[in-house]
């Protein structure tokens, strides 16, 4: 399950690719989060900027951006359906408006499944400068709660 997890998240959620003029990646990464805490090792994060996998819970912290012209200018709460597609299940759990970076952020958590497998999942969407950042938080149930102190953690280090 946790090698799954982490393949999805990578795979699943990464950003489609345009064609561009300018190039987006320079501004793409340039952005720091804080630490997940202990029992966290930060993995290789495939398309994505950052990535950390916790090998007890088989949960993983996903961050990532899209600038320029990768960047879709919608409402937080359109941005939030198109990063959790696929693996949300029904309404939120829970919702709550965050200011990440001096921005406003929206934080959902929902009940989910990856190839089947129930898992929680904790998302976040955050829109400054041209860019879009969203992170995603995903274990299972069982350990949920505990790992989520680990996903604030990283979200109140977010600067851009």
């Amino acid at each position: 399950m946790k090698t799954m997890l982490l393949s999805v998240l990578l795979v699943g959620c990464a950003a489609k690719e345009k064609p561009v003029a300018e190039s987006p990646k320079r501004d793409e990464g340039r952005y720091t989060t804080g630490p997940p805490g202990e029992g966290w090792s930060r993995v290789s994060p495939g398309g994505a900027d950052k990535a950390w996998f916790h090998k007890k819970t088989g949960s993983t912290i996903y961050f990532d951006s899209n600038c320029k012209a990768r960047f879709e200018d919608k409402p937080l709460p359109d941005l939030m359906k198109h990063l959790t597609f696929g693996m949300a299940q029904g309404d939120p759990i829970s919702e709550e408006a965050l200011s990440l970076g001096g921005r406003s952020a929206l934080l959902r958590v929902y009940s989910g499944a990856v190839d089947g497998v129930k898992v929680r999942i904790g998302a976040v969407v955050i829109k400054k400068n041209s860019c879009l950042y969203d992170g995603l938080y995903i274990s299972n149930p069982s350990d949920f709660d505990a790992g989520m102190a680990s996903f604030r953690s990283v979200l109140d280090g977010f600067k851009s």
